[in-house]
């Protein structure tokens, strides 16, 4: 029986650009994030040990300071919190420490969430760190900060009902002839005065800083019904998040005096002039999500809408012709020195450089088809556990009224899925 060895040259069919394994920078920037990860996790101190004179040792050791060995330190026990993360990260070393640092970051807002939340976040950053096409280019800190606070804020939002949520808080300091004004409130209402004061500074020329003393001093009046905030959100998929652009993923919508629903489930129709419509420019924004330069994180409503084939070219005003691109990034494409190829079935861009090179970029937006999907599995985790905490509450009802307890739990809730279902989630 004869056997056929595997090239120790050939390419595996999916790999992200940064590790290429035919290109020897990419393999030398792999090595150093090697380097760095295993330098920090080999002195990482002892849980017991005292933060304070670990974190001086350890600085004055690297020319750290005790700060920047705390957020390392930090990012690493929440990487052995995750235990795929961390066997995607000890094979392929493809984040480095930077990125750590901002998933830490990111999750450390939950709190102290149970091992079932924190498996929920490890399963679904994993499987959006694992390349799926060749030279598929890797998420930037902002894009991976981005994508932990998406997955965070519908986790928490699922559960809103038992989130004891602080009050409305108002504080200003003074410092000098200077002051700092500081207002905390639920997200949805953030999200209404953000859009408000960005209207109004549009309207008068102004910063967002400039206008929002205007409204407040009563120098102008804000413009009532004017504020338009833009949603997306699967029809088919019960519990399915909402994606509010600029802001990102929310377990509800923002509340509206008025709505006007627009209906994406298939593309728009091209349109006759070289101007996009609002209906296709939603459309395009809703999918690409931002500009679709490799690492460029400039978010899709604040950019240009681009003809792939240029339209005095005969290239159609159709989604399947534009991408969304930044000044700059536009500019590259029109000098000729970037050109790209546009998948419509899938939102991949092929990126073709002068020098020979290429590489993927993938469609991020709420309309993007891997963003379908994952709404569609955080709905589903969703609606579970609300059928969970539902029929629990049933069961105790029984057991307050009869004395006995009546065993109605559907153990196909997402938040036990990793453990023995004696924990809760803490919202």
């Amino acid at each position: 029986m004869a056997t056929t060895a595997q090239s120790s040259t050939s390419l595996p069919t999916a790999y992200f650009s940064h590790s290429n394994p035919r290109d020897p920078e990419c393999m030398a920037g792999q090595l150093m994030r090697r380097i760095e990860y295993e330098f920090w996790s080999g002195v990482q101190p002892p849980l017991d040990e005292d933060s304070d004179t670990a974190f001086m040792r350890i600085g004055q050791k690297t020319g750290k300071s005790p700060a920047h060995v705390a957020r390392n330190v930090m990012a690493l026990i929440r990487l052995d919190e995750m235990p795929k993360l961390r066997a995607l990260q000890k094979a392929d070393c493809l984040l480095d420490m930077q990125m750590l640092v901002a998933i830490d970051q990111v999750m450390a807002k939950l709190g102290n969430p149970t091992a079932a939340v924190i498996a929920e976040v490890d399963e679904k950053l994993s499987v959006w760190l694992t390349p799926t096409k060749p030279n598929q280019v890797f998420p930037s800190v902002e894009k991976i900060r981005r994508k932990v606070r998406d997955i965070c804020k519908v986790l928490d939002d699922s559960v809103s009902f038992r989130d004891k949520r602080k009050k409305n808080r108002y504080s200003l300091l003074t410092r000098g002839e200077r002051g700092l004004i500081e207002l905390e409130v639920d997200s949805n209402v953030g999200v209404v005065i953000h859009e408000t004061i960005k209207l109004a500074a549009k309207e008068h020329g102004v910063s967002m800083a400039d206008a929002l003393v205007l409204l407040i001093t009563g120098k102008i009046e804000p413009e009532a019904g004017k504020v338009v905030v833009h949603e997306y959100k699967a029809k088919d998929v019960e519990g399915a998040p909402v994606y509010v652009q600029g802001h990102g993923w929310n377990g509800e919508g923002v509340p509206a005096s008025k709505t006007v629903r627009r209906d994406f489930t298939t593309a728009p129709e091209a349109c006759q002039g070289y101007q996009p419509s609002e209906f296709l420019r939603k459309y395009v924004e809703g999918r690409d999500g931002t500009c679709r330069a490799p690492g460029c994180n400039r978010p899709a409503w604040a950019c240009q809408l681009d003809h792939r084939i240029n339209y005095a070219d005969g290239g159609p005003t159709h989604p399947d012709n534009m991408v969304a691109l930044c000044q700059h990034h536009h500019n590259m494409k029109t000098d000729g020195r970037a050109f790209y190829i546009l998948d419509p079935a899938t939102g991949d861009v092929v990126w073709l450089y002068e020098d020979g090179t290429w590489a993927v970029t993938e469609a991020t937006g709420p309309l993007a088809p891997a963003s379908k999907v994952w709404a569609r599995t955080i709905a589903e985790d969703v609606v579970a556990h609300r059928r969970k905490m539902h029929e629990a509450a049933q069961a105790l009802k029984v057991e307050m009224d009869n004395g006995t307890m009546v065993e109605v739990f559907d153990m196909t809730d997402p938040a036990d899925r990793y453990t023995n279902g004696g924990e809760e989630i803490p919202f």
